[in-house]
């Protein structure tokens, strides 16, 4: 899953990997792993939401991910993305 967005004026992307879970932040100047495949908290966890903060340019990038009660990892998670406390992108699936 891709979803695009910008953080002041640096375009920005937040990838995730279906199949192994890792998950980055990655600006024309950086990539910043969020969740690395081969850690294994990335694969078990108990909370269903989890969220990351991050300084890119000067500011603050906050990515949550929310998954679902029941059988989470076969059904689709909600992705939101903040640049300083306010909401540029949200995308729904894997």
């Amino acid at each position: 899953m891709e979803i695009e967005f910008s953080i002041g004026s640096l375009p920005a992307r937040l990838q995730r990997g279906w199949f192994l879970g890792g998950m980055k932040l990655t600006t024309p100047n950086e990539v910043l792993w969020l969740q690395r495949p081969w850690e294994i908290a990335t694969h078990f966890s108990f909370r269903r939401t989890r969220a990351w903060e991050q300084t890119v340019g000067g500011r603050s990038v906050k990515v949550e991910k929310v998954r679902p009660l029941l059988v989470a990892g076969a059904r689709p998670q909600e992705y939101r993305i903040f640049v300083d406390g306010e909401l540029v992108a949200s995308a729904h699936g894997y």
